[in-house]
């Protein structure tokens, strides 16, 4: 069963890119000596990108918040990559 995502932090970090943290909801499991529900503590995940890891940043955060990617989007990023690459 997938945890359910509380809060998601963006910081910058020391390789120059960012760090993204996920917080997810505290798992409850029932304790049996006092027969009610104890709420246990779920560890933040972090994910480190680079400073030229915009892009997968961004789509790891879209589809963290299950936000669509545009239509084309994906092409587009693949034009800039190779125009990118022309330049140098």
């Amino acid at each position: 069963m997938a945890q359910e995502l509380t809060k998601i932090e963006i910081e910058p970090s020391a390789n120059g890119g960012h760090t993204v943290t996920h917080h997810m909801k505290a798992k409850m499991r029932l304790d049996l000596r006092s027969h009610s529900g104890v709420s246990q503590y779920v560890e933040p995940e972090q994910h480190v990108f680079g400073k030229d890891e915009g892009h997968e940043m961004l789509r790891h955060l879209a589809e963290h918040l299950k936000i669509a990617e545009p239509k084309g989007a994906k092409e587009e990023d693949e034009e800039d990559a190779e125009d990118t690459a022309d330049e140098d």
